[in-house]
């Protein structure tokens, strides 16, 4: 138990360095992947970590950076994003983006559906600044 306490610490700290959302899901993925991992696999607990650590950082980094894509998608254009995978999923994932609010911020509702059951809802504050053009 003081082995997953002290991995999640760390993702916490490392995941706090990380610039872009897509790296940070993939930090905090990763970690929490191979904490599970190695509780698991009873036998190698560092094979468990390894494995739990990529599995867990590629799925939550693609999906922290396809969300963040969607929401970027639906301030720009002004409606609604829908983003899905279905073949190289092993579950079928639908992110969809809905902006609410007009004007310069906008908030993103960011809902999550696995097999067309609704899993999480996420608001997200966007604030462009318009250029100017000289």
């Amino acid at each position: 138990m003081r082995k997953i306490f002290f991995v999640l610490i760390i993702s916490v700290i490392i995941s706090s360095c990380a610039t872009k959302k897509g790296y940070e899901g993939a930090v905090v993925g990763g970690t929490v992947g191979a904490a599970v991992g190695s509780v698991l696999d009873e036998e190698n607990p560092w094979r468990g970590a390894f494995i739990g650590g990529i599995i867990g950082a590629v799925i939550t980094g693609t999906i922290a950076d396809v969300s963040a894509k969607a929401a970027e998608e639906s301030y720009k254009y002004g409606k609604t994003v829908v983003y899905r995978c279905h073949h190289n999923c092993r579950k079928n994932v639908k992110i969809v983006a809905v902006p609410v609010g007009k004007g310069r911020c906008k908030i993103i509702h960011l809902k999550y559906f696995v097999n067309n059951r609704l899993v999480k809802i996420k608001k997200e504050k966007i604030c462009k600044l318009k250029r100017k053009h000289w």
